[in-house]
């Protein structure tokens, strides 16, 4: 049996998020992405925000076949948690390390 592929996915949010509200910003924007694409897609999407690097820039990882999908999502959210924000994707990668190589 072969393994799920994942990409990680660096965003840029037009809000910033502190420390203390990351854990509802995350299950807001599972919410949002939910209503945006669709239960169906949405398990095939399988979003998970896996690190904060700064107030307004995190990862999302996902499956290989719905990192399209995701980045159209986040284009068209405009608020999360009764809060208006934007959402940018800055580069889509297949490992956190090369990721990480992208400057700020």
């Amino acid at each position: 049996m072969m393994r799920d592929k994942q990409r990680y996915v660096l965003v840029e949010s037009g809000s910033s998020v502190q420390d203390a509200e990351r854990d509802d910003f995350s299950l807001g924007l599972y919410n949002a992405l939910l209503h945006s694409i669709g239960e169906s897609n949405y398990h095939r999407v399988n979003p998970k925000v896996v690190k904060f690097l700064s107030d307004r820039r995190f990862v999302v990882r996902t499956s290989l076949s719905g990192c399209g999908p995701l980045v159209a999502a986040l284009a068209m959210l405009k608020r999360v948690n009764n809060k208006d924000s934007y959402f940018y994707t800055l580069k889509s990668s297949g490992t956190l390390k090369a990721l990480g190589s992208f400057k700020y």
